[in-house]
């Protein structure tokens, strides 16, 4: 896609856009399609993975020359939003390609924050957890000899919530599902948020099958021994005491659990249903009960295949860049003859 570059800085600006919007929404697609095509076993899985690998450098590259060349600009809504929905896409199926997309290790433990200081909020409004359906898991954990438990916290939280390096192992992902939830949530709201709707049943499950599988992970995945991981995973909801300000990711949230002037009916049932889930019957060790959980009623293949499809059909749900339009022949609200001088104009014919 090759367009000269403009002597006027307005319309510089709107093309530069235009190509970085239709960056994202090609990264975002070929990412989906690699993960898809990596737990299909597909003939053209590396096909996927080299395209793929190819659209985030892409973007890498243009974003930081637009972002010089555009410093006070912020993008339209619709490029907001595929930013967005990129970082999380990536975060989620790169989160076991440590030398892809490792994220620094603020970013990292800013997400670690975010997820705790939600818990203790969760804690503060609801003082009866357990009433809640939020019972302590690690009274169901079979004692574990005191070395294994220090390999498997290596590179990850610790019982006293710390980051640890001694080790690193690469069966296990860099980034946890535990980690990745305050953004799914975020992008969540924000496509919500621009459909003026609210949360349905479908989302409700997905969201709650996810909190699940983040507690499994972490108790079958790496070791944890805490308590508050359970806490962490669900403490999502509405919070009538919020103090977040409108417009971010808190506020955004919070909203999305509110309904027609009441909070958004469904949510703790469901809730409550997956948390109920996770704990064992009498007398049964915690990691076999989530091992047999995740194989059966809570399948990882199943959850991972309708995430996927969740964000495939939000990518695809947004009005497609203007490039992509143009490349068709057809822009929404736009004569054929105007797309054609436009495409001239920039240079795309």
């Amino acid at each position: 896609m090759m367009m000269e570059r403009s002597a006027d800085p307005l319309l510089q600006l709107e093309i530069d856009e235009w190509i970085l919007d239709y960056l994202i929404f090609s990264a975002i697609k070929a990412l989906l399609e690699d993960y898809k095509g990596s737990k299909g076993g597909f003939d053209d899985a590396f096909d996927n993975q080299e395209r793929a690998s190819v659209c985030l450098q892409l973007v890498d590259s243009f974003f930081t020359t637009f972002c010089t060349m555009h410093p006070d600009h912020n993008g339209s809504s619709d490029l907001q939003f595929r930013l967005r929905l990129l970082k999380f896409t990536v975060m989620f199926t790169k989160r076991s390609a440590p030398a892809e997309t490792t994220p620094p290790g603020p970013v990292l433990q800013n997400l670690q924050h975010q997820r705790r200081k939600k818990a203790l909020s969760f804690r503060s409004t609801n003082n009866d957890s357990a009433a809640l359906g939020l019972p302590d898991l690690t009274e169901y954990i079979a004692p574990l000899n005191i070395m294994e438990v220090k390999k498997e916290h290596v590179g990850h939280e610790s019982n006293a919530g710390h980051i640890t390096s001694e080790m690193h192992d690469h069966s296990r992902p860099t980034i946890s599902l535990l980690d990745t939830i305050p953004l799914f949530m975020a992008v969540s709201a924000a496509q919500i948020s621009t459909q003026e709707g609210t949360i349905t049943d479908t989302w409700m499950r997905l969201a709650a099958g996810y909190m699940a599988q983040a507690v499994a992970e972490q108790y079958l995945v790496y070791g944890s021994q805490r308590q508050e991981v359970l806490q962490e995973a669900f403490s999502w909801g509405f919070d009538p005491e919020c103090s977040a300000e409108e417009g971010t990711d808190d506020f955004q949230i919070n909203a999305m659990f509110w309904g027609v002037d009441t909070v958004v009916d469904g949510w703790d049932k469901v809730r409550e249903e997956h948390t109920q889930a996770l704990i064992p019957p009498a007398g049964a060790d915690l990691q076999e009960h989530l091992k047999t959980l995740m194989a059966n009623n809570l399948s990882i293949a199943e959850f991972e295949r309708r995430l996927i499809d969740f964000l495939d059909k939000m990518l695809m749900g947004q009005s497609k860049p203007l490039l992509l339009q143009m490349e068709s022949g057809k822009v929404e609200g736009l004569p054929r003859k105007k797309v054609k001088d436009l495409s001239e104009a920039i240079g795309m014919t």
